[in-house]
Formats: structure tokens, sequence, C-alpha cells
């Protein structure tokens, strides 16, 4: 190229070349020196950020160990105070380092209830107000004479005049007795019982006392001088308490297995907390007070120890008990022959907290796979029947619903969101796949589980795998699939809101089909039967199920296209159905040969309903439909049925009037509601019974 540039260019072409020589020879050592400097400010920032990380990692390793030690701290308490035991724990010395500061905050809150106490017995001892309750004060005793006039005479000395005092003497064979024959004050009662137990005499004494009021006194406790004095004063200033309890001093708060410890007495006055209370009995017997008469107060026959916790179970339910600041009674810790020093004692508490469900509305979540699908409102209708028994329920979804209607209960989008929120004693896990692929999220979330099994995902080894998973209490089958589980309780379809069909007089005017949108159903022979009886009003209802959303507008459109078309109606309210089966004549179910049968709410629906019902010539169907079996094995029987119904008289209209009284006793009967409702309380005790006994 150079050799055709002129001398002048080539001159300035070398120009150019030493100037950008000369610009690089510039340039390059800036460059270097900048690099350098970067480099030097890298390496500072590499260096800060790992010292950075190093912290990060040791702050992490120590918050780790202190949680760790956290954790076995918590767990060994627990399990030292859920079993009474007195083996001490000892916190890291981590955990002590901090405290002094938790229990600062604990000594303030128990200072300024400690003062409330102070300020309204002070003011009980000078007030002057009205009140005319006649208080019971119950005092049970066996073989502690000492004792029990040291008691009789705590009661005697009280500021408030109006109370009556029953002593039950459980067949002592000490000198008790005749130390209750030479007492002579009128408001002192006495009552032999058989030496059945502590909760015998108490029951006793409860049928017994005359007061408005019901205190407790065990004999071996000093009933303070102002406490029925306060227990008047309180439900006198609060007419709507029907429950309180109060202070207790206790003679040596720390001691432990009748071991004195040797600190100074304790106050004892604990916020209400009932879920608390559900795990642990801290509401003593003598500190106690409610009316008279009122549901759950008593005590089990069958409970030795802890006897009082089950009342108070009971008797909170409703509302909370009312915290009153006055003390009730001096508790004593040495006294022989102490309840809760016996043997079976811890045995007893474990079974409360087993069966604290019991004492109270039973916590029931529904699982669902896809809720509330239209197709599936039988699992609304199990629900409801619990509720009608007295559960309290709840339910959750694993994915939205293709075809939802609504609901007047909790309906939570998860299942985590569910347990956080609505804290259920128990779930019930609809369908078998679901629980299966549920299992790990139900292990993780730690809650019992109940399987409900039904026909299209019947297989006893699946059904086997969720039974033996640690968190299940139990199986819940139809009756030809319980057989075949062992263990499993059989449970037919309950229909509670059977009342919503309306009675329809001799208007039976219609064919119709209710049923899921699947393609388990035989859709074209429902539609060859349909066709073939055209000289009648015909009606097919379906619902849209999630993965099979287009299958009803092609059954629609086919129904369209028949020589003699059906009309279809898509996602039909479920009042709108009820109102349909009011005026349906026969009612046709077809399913695919050799597809599962299982118990149809639609089936049942229509019985209640009076409608003659068409199904396939199976057993179950049989078993369902009971004496108003109508059944098919090809297109011809549907019509043949269809037309003998359709025609009336007197022998159709007897077939109706029993098809209703059927579904009225196989499914729609309130005592089925609870026997489903005790079979699952009953499983979920014994579910946690033995999870208490590992």
């Amino acid at each position: 190229m150079f050799g055709r540039l002129t001398k002048s260019k080539r001159a300035r072409v070398a120009r150019l070349e030493a100037a950008l020589q000369e610009t690089r020879q510039a340039i390059l050592p800036a460059q270097g020196q900048a690099l350098a400097g970067h480099a030097e400010t890298l390496a500072a920032d590499a260096a800060w950020l790992s010292s950075l990380q190093r912290g990060l990692d040791d702050l992490r390793s120590a918050h780790s160990a202190q949680l760790q030690d956290l954790g076995r701290w918590m767990s060994a308490t627990t399990q030292a105070v859920t079993a009474m035991s007195s083996v001490p724990v000892i916190p890291s010395p981590e955990l002590q380092a901090i405290g002094p500061l938790a229990r600062r905050v604990d000594d303030q809150h128990a200072a300024s209830r400690a003062l409330q106490i102070r300020t309204v017995m002070g003011w009980l001892a000078q007030a002057n107000f009205e009140a005319d309750l006649l208080i019971s004060v119950i005092v049970p005793t066996r073989n502690r004479r000492h004792y029990l006039a040291r008691a009789i005479a705590s009661i005697l000395a009280q500021s408030y005049p109006n109370f009556e005092i029953v002593i039950i003497d459980d067949a002592s064979t000490d000198d008790t007795p005749e130390f209750l024959d030479s007492i002579t004050d009128p408001r002192i009662r006495r009552l032999r019982g058989a030496g059945t137990g502590a909760s015998n005499a108490r029951n006793l004494g409860l049928q017994a006392a005359r007061g408005d009021i019901i205190t407790h006194l065990d004999d071996d406790n000093l009933m303070d001088p102002h406490w029925l004095r306060g227990v008047a004063w309180g439900f006198s200033r609060w007419p709507k308490t029907e429950i309180l309890y109060g202070a207790r001093i206790i003679e040596d708060g720390a001691a432990r297995d009748r071991i004195a410890s040797g600190a100074m007495p304790a106050l004892d006055w604990q916020p209400f907390d009932r879920a608390r209370l559900e795990s642990s009995n801290y509401i003593d017997m003598n500190v106690i007070a409610h009316r008279a008469n009122l549901p759950g107060a008593h005590f089990n026959p069958d409970r030795q120890a802890p006897i009082e916790w089950e009342m108070v179970l009971r008797l909170t339910v409703r509302k909370a008990p009312l915290e009153l600041p006055v003390i009730a009674c001096l508790y004593a810790n040495f006294a022989p022959g102490r309840l809760s020093d016996s043997p079976s004692y811890v045995q007893e508490n474990r079974l409360v907290r087993a069966q604290v469900h019991e004492t109270r509305q039973m916590r029931v979540l529904s699982y669902n796979a896809l809720f509330p699908l239209m197709s599936e409102t039988y699992i609304e209708e199990e629900m409801l029947a619990l509720e009608s028994a007295g559960a309290q329920i709840a339910f959750a979804s694993f994915a939205q619903s293709a075809s939802p209607y609504p609901i007047r209960h909790e309906l939570y989008a998860t299942l985590d969101a569910a347990v956080a929120a609505y804290n259920p004693d128990v779930i019930v896990v609809y369908w078998t796949t679901h629980a299966l692929g549920a299992l790990d999220h139900l292990a993780r979330i730690g809650r019992p589980f109940a399987l409900r099994v039904h026909s299209f995902d019947f297989s006893i080894d699946a059904v086997t795998r969720v039974a033996d998973h640690p968190g299940c209490i139990g199986v819940w089958a139809f009756p030809h699939h319980a057989k075949l589980i062992p263990g499993a309780h059989a449970r037919a379809p309950i229909f509670m809101t059977h009342g919503a069909i309306p009675d329809a007089g001799a208007d039976r005017t219609m064919i119709t089909s209710v049923s899921a949108g699947l393609p388990k159903k035989d859709w074209p022979l429902l539609l060859d039967a349909m066709n073939q009886l055209a000289e009648f009003s015909r009606r097919i209802v379906m619902a849209r199920t999630n993965g099979f959303e287009a299958l009803p507008d092609e059954v629609a459109r086919l129904a369209a296209e028949l020589p003699n078309p059906v009309e279809v109606n898509i996602n039909l309210p479920r009042n709108q159905v009820f109102e349909l089966l009011s005026h349906t004549s026969v009612m046709l179910y077809t399913v695919v040969p050799g597809i599962a049968l299982g118990m149809p709410m639609s089936i049942i629906e229509a019985l209640r309903a009076g409608a003659c019902v068409i199904t396939p010539d199976a057993p179950e169907m049989q078993a369902l439909c009971g004496t108003g079996f109508r059944p098919y094995r090809d297109a011809a029987d549907i019509v043949r049925h269809a037309r003998e119904v359709m025609a009336g008289g007197a022998a159709i209209d007897a077939e109706r009037k029993a098809n209703r009284n059927w579904a009225l006793q196989q499914f729609c009967e309130p005592a089925e509601a609870r026997i489903f409702h005790d079979q699952l309380s009953a499983a979920l005790t014994g579910w946690r019974t033995r999870r208490q006994n590992v």
C-alpha cells in the first residue's frame, strides 16, 4: 500500500505513527498505575469481605450452638415437667447468660399481679358490699382427722358469713367419724361415702350442695379468711361469670417429690391461657369457684387424679374464667397421702391430655385435593355431620377448584395456613391418592390425620401404606370396602342438607341424570338411552372437574346433535339441582363397565327426593338403593325401566315413598353423624395415648 503513496503522504503517515507511539508511551504507565490502584482496592475489599464472612460464620456457629442448646434444654424441660420428674435441668452458660433478662421480665409481671392481689384484698377487708349468695364449700376427706380439723377451722374463720360446709367422709377408718359426730355447728353437713375415691366423694358433695356458688377445699389445705368474701364479691360484681379462680400461697413452691427445697412460700396466680391449660394442669382445685348446676360441673368417676383438670377444661370451653386477685388458700406440700403423690398421677395426666378434645368442640380440618368442587359435595356433607354432632370444622384445599361453590365455613388455601390459624385436633384427608402425595407434608406438620377412602382411588395396597403412617389415626371407607381393610371403619355417606329438597306432589315429569363430568361415566350409553326416550322431558346435569374441564362441553355438543336432542346443564347450583330432583321421576346413573363403584351422593339425593333410580347391575348399587334397585345391563334395560316408571301407578308411588324412607333411614339419620364423630374422637384419643406412652 505504501508503495503507491506519494513522498509527502508517506511522511505524513510516519508523523502519525510517531505521534501514536508517543501517546502509547504516555498512556500505558498511567493505565498501569490505575490498574495497580484498582488491584490494591480490590485486594483490600476482598480481605474485608473475607473477614466479614469469617465473622458471620463465627456468629452463625455461635447462634447455631445456642439454638441447639436451647432446643435440648426445652426438650429436656418439657419431658421433665410432663413426667413430673425431679431430675434437674441445667442450661448451658450461654443460656444462663441471657437468663437474667428473662427473669427480670417475668419478675416484673409477677410483681404487678402480686400488687394487684394486695390491692384488692386490702379493699375487700374494708369494703361494704351487698351479697346474699350462699356458698357451699365441698371438703372430701379420708383418714385425716388432724388435717380436717384445721381445714374446717379455716373455713369457719371466714369474713363472709353466708356459707355451708359439705364434708364427705369417704369411709375413714381412723377417728374421723367420731370427730365429725362431735361437731354441732349447723353450717356443717356431713355425708358418708363408700370409699370409692375422691371423684365419687366430690360428686356426692356436688349433689348435696345447696349453695348458689360452689367452692372446694382439700382437707390438708387452709382457706384464706377473705376467700369466700372475695368469691361472693366477684360473682356479684360480674354477674355473668360462671367460673373464677384466685391465687394460692404454696408452702414450698420449689419442692419436688415431697422433698423440701428450703425456699420461701410462693404466690401462685397465673394468667388464664386455654392452650396452656390443655397441655398442663396449672389451676388448682382449691382456688376454683363456680356456679351450681353448671353443665360439666362434675368429676370423672374413672379418674382419681388430677380430677379437677377435666372439669375446669369443660367449664372454660365457652368463655374464659374470671381471674380474681384474691388469695384462696395456703397450699400444703407435705401432707401424707396426697393424690398428686400417687403412682398413677403421671399416667392420669397423660390420659387427660390425650382426651382434651373431649372436653370441648373437637377441631376438625378437612383437607382435600380440590374443594369446594361442585361434584364433590359429599365432603361438605360429612363435615357438616361432624359439626352437627358437636365438632368445629374448617376446610383446606390443595388446588383451586374448576367448579367452586360457596361454603359458610373457613376455607384455607394451604394446609400450613390452616394449621397455623385454625389449630386443628385432627385432619381428615379425602382420597387415598391425595393422602399418599401429602404424607411428607403431613409428617412435617406433625398433626394426626384420618383417611377417608372413596371408590375411584380404592386400593388395598395404597390404603395400607397410608394407614401404616405414624400420623394416621384410622381409616373410614364405604361398607363394601371397609370389610377388605383390617381395622377400617365402615362409613356410608351422610346427607345433612336433605331438608333443602322441596317436597313435590305428583308432578313427576322428568328423566334426569346428575353426575360429575368424568370419563368414567358411560356417556354414549346414557345419550343412546336418552335419545330413545324422546317422548319425555330429559335433562343431563354435569359439573366441571379439574383435568376434564372440556368434557361437559363435548357431552353438550353430542346431546345437541342427537336426533332427539337432550338439554345439558353445566355447573347448576345445588339448590337448583334439588329443585330439579323434586320433579324427577327417573334418575339415570351410568358407569363404564369395570369401573369401581362407590356410593354416589347424586343417587342418595335422588332417592331422598323420591325418584326411581336406574343404576348398573352390581351388588354395590343394590346395597345403596335397597328395595328401589332398578338394574340395567344395556340401553334396552334403561328404556324399559324408564317407561315403566313414567307410566306411574300405585306401585310406582309406593316405590318412590319407599326410596325416600330408605334414604332418610340410611343416609340422613342424625345418629350416624354422632357415630362418625365419636369414632373419630375415640381414634384420636387412642392415637394420643399411644404417642404419650412411647
